[in-house]
């Protein structure tokens, strides 16, 4: 593959995240007004899950293929929060802020992208369903751990979780969507990934820098656990062609903003998270285009 080709479609794919961010910012520094509360609910109960319901319904992939990489999706998560727990501990970092950010990646607006790139449309079946998967942890275990209790209240509440019962329903019963629902899905899923990466650009435009250095350490550390969960996983399920490459590519994502929506409901350090989500991506984009050729 032309290298300077990679790195061309690498740009095109992660410059829109920093652009969009960037909109955030300057909003901000110009006293703008700007709702996070209501951006962070609609984001979580809205469009999200149209997000994950317009994806699946329309993934050609077999219900072998779907197990296999709701189980890989798992362990890429449990892996790095189970290293990454007694780190914290010992080295008396606040395990609250930074184990949701070590454990979730970018799966979503980063991951697809390039797992398209990296093997066309079977790539991008494959890269949602770990999406799906991932996302049903991430609106769980990820307040859960934010907010520092348990919430069964929270999790029957998760539009997220309905979102994808229904789509692997429809998908097992082959039932078609009505195209209203599927068009309506799809709008209200686009916005996603803008006002999350918005939201983003607004936190740093917050941010206190003391606490920058450490956020940029943690953020070479979650892309050093996901990399590693990634081949590890793959090897240990013997992984092959674009479902090896799409296990590690998703594993090895930055920090999902969605860590950071999360920190902010729940006033747990936002800035920190929202600095490990630019650092992150940061090292992503430097990292990415020598880990695509390693898969490819």
């Amino acid at each position: 593959m032309d290298l300077v080709a990679l790195f061309s479609s690498m740009t095109a794919v992660i410059a829109p995240v920093f652009l969009v961010a960037a909109l955030g910012f300057c909003w901000t520094r110009a006293n703008l007004p700007y709702d996070s509360a209501f951006i962070t609910t609609f984001a979580v109960n809205v469009s999200t899950p149209c997000l994950v319901f317009s994806s699946l319904t329309h993934t050609p992939l077999s219900g072998d293929q779907l197990g296999i990489m709701a189980a890989a999706s798992i362990a890429c998560i449990v892996l790095p929060g189970l290293v990454a727990y007694p780190f914290l501990r010992l080295a008396r970092i606040p395990w609250r802020v930074y184990l949701p950010a070590l454990s979730f990646p970018n799966a979503g607006n980063l991951g697809l992208p390039i797992c398209l790139f990296a093997y066309g449309q079977e790539g991008l079946s494959l890269g949602v369903m770990f999406f799906a998967a991932m996302a049903i942890g991430q609106f769980t275990f990820g307040p859960a751990i934010a907010a520092g209790k348990f919430s069964f209240r929270q999790l029957v509440r998760t539009p997220v979780l309905y979102s994808v019962a229904v789509s692997l329903l429809i998908l097992l019963t082959q039932v078609k969507v009505p195209l209203w629902i599927s068009n309506t899905t799809s709008l209200l899923g686009n916005c996603a990934v803008p006002l999350m990466l918005f939201s983003l650009g607004v936190a740093l435009a917050r941010l206190r820098f003391g606490g920058t250095a450490r956020a940029i350490l943690m953020s070479a550390f979650r892309l050093i656990l996901g990399i590693a969960a990634g081949y590890g996983v793959s090897w240990a399920m013997g992984l092959e062609g674009a479902m090896r490459g799409v296990t590690i590519l998703q594993s090895a994502m930055p920090v999902a903003v969605f860590n950071y929506l999360w920190a902010l409901r729940y006033d747990n350090s936002p800035e920190e998270v929202a600095a490990m989500v630019l650092g992150s991506t940061v090292l992503a984009f430097l990292v990415l285009p020598i880990l695509l050729l390693n898969v490819m």
